[in-house]
């Protein structure tokens, strides 16, 4: 019994002695970006290109290893991240607002705050579009007509119940104090083509999605739901210049398990700022015009964070499920 005890304090003083890796060190062996889709959809490839960047600006001897955990609307995968060792060793991408989502739906093993945010790389701000013939030339132009005949007017989505388009659609009405009626199409082409044969009066995607019909004049864009401007679009305003404090899309960042040391997360976050001014990424991303939105732990943090607000304030309302 003796001699266990003493095997015992020694083993506690090894322990003891090891401490964290420290940024110095980090990363000193491969690290696990869990994607929560297939392979080959937007966010893996989206995973897959950034990580060779990532590994360049952390060092020399870095290796991101990409694993898809698809299943169950993204939970496998983010449930993965969440339930991950703080190390810094495995981080993952993950999606707003369908995440913050599943918290608010009770659907998911994990609450917002078992995550460390780390970077945010890509917004896709949702917008509100209608036909060129479209006898509504503004937002309030749309508001005005819903009001005078409450769930009458309806928005297109490319979305089920529950999706971004949906709860934007959602939020909209709570924040202007009207009712749109949404129409579920199941995908963005076939709610592209409602919009360009006139069969609905309006419909929401995301921007990326609705430049090259804006640019040949075939869609206006009533609104985008956004801080500001798009540089894609200068000329279309968004919905907090007319009065709406909407913002919502499609958001891709990078998070890791709560509890990551802190010099850590800051190395992983300048890895992501240096890929994301990468000349050779900035020239791939542009062609594509893929809308790149570059936030900083903490305002990534203040991001999700008001998403997730949302998200409760009009699940109180109007539930989608």
């Amino acid at each position: 019994m003796r001699k266990l005890v003493q095997l015992g304090a020694c083993l506690a003083i090894t322990l003891g002695a090891v401490s964290p890796v420290s940024s110095a060190e980090y990363p000193a062996k491969p690290i696990e970006m869990i994607v929560a889709f297939a392979p080959g959809g937007g966010t893996d490839v989206a995973a897959r290109s950034i990580a060779r960047f990532m590994e360049k600006h952390l060092g020399s001897n870095a290796r991101i290893a990409v694993i898809n955990k698809p299943g169950a609307g993204g939970e496998i995968g983010w449930t993965a991240v969440a339930t991950g060792q703080p190390d810094g060793y495995t981080i993952g991408f993950i999606n707003a607002p369908a995440i913050n989502a599943l918290v608010v739906e009770n659907k998911a093993k994990f609450k917002m705050d078992d995550f460390q945010p780390i970077a945010n790389l890509v917004y896709d701000p949702g917008i509100l579009v209608v036909n060129k013939n479209s006898p509504y030339k503004t937002l309030k132009g749309l508001i005005d007509a819903a009001k005078k005949a409450p769930n009458s007017v309806v928005i297109g989505t490319s979305g089920a119940a529950g999706s971004s388009e949906h709860i934007a659609i959602l939020n909209l009405n709570r924040l202007a104090d009207v009712k749109f009626n949404p129409a579920f199409f199941g995908g963005t082409a076939p709610v592209r083509q409602a919009i360009l044969g006139n069969h609905i009066p309006s419909a929401t995607m995301n921007l990326s999605e609705a430049l090259q019909l804006v640019r040949e004049g075939e869609i206006r864009i009533l609104g985008v739901m956004d801080a500001e401007r798009s540089s894609y679009m200068k000329d279309a305003p968004t919905f907090r210049e007319q009065g709406v404090d909407l913002v919502a899309g499609a958001t891709r960042g990078i998070a890791a398990p709560k509890g990551v040391p802190a010099d850590i997360v800051a190395k992983l976050e300048d890895a992501v700022d240096k890929a994301l001014n990468d000349p050779e990424y900035l020239e791939a991303a542009r062609k594509a015009e893929i809308p790149l939105n570059f936030l900083k732990a903490n305002e990534y943090k203040a991001l999700l964070d008001k998403m997730t607000t949302d998200l409760e304030a009009t699940w109180k309302v109007t539930p989608w499920r």
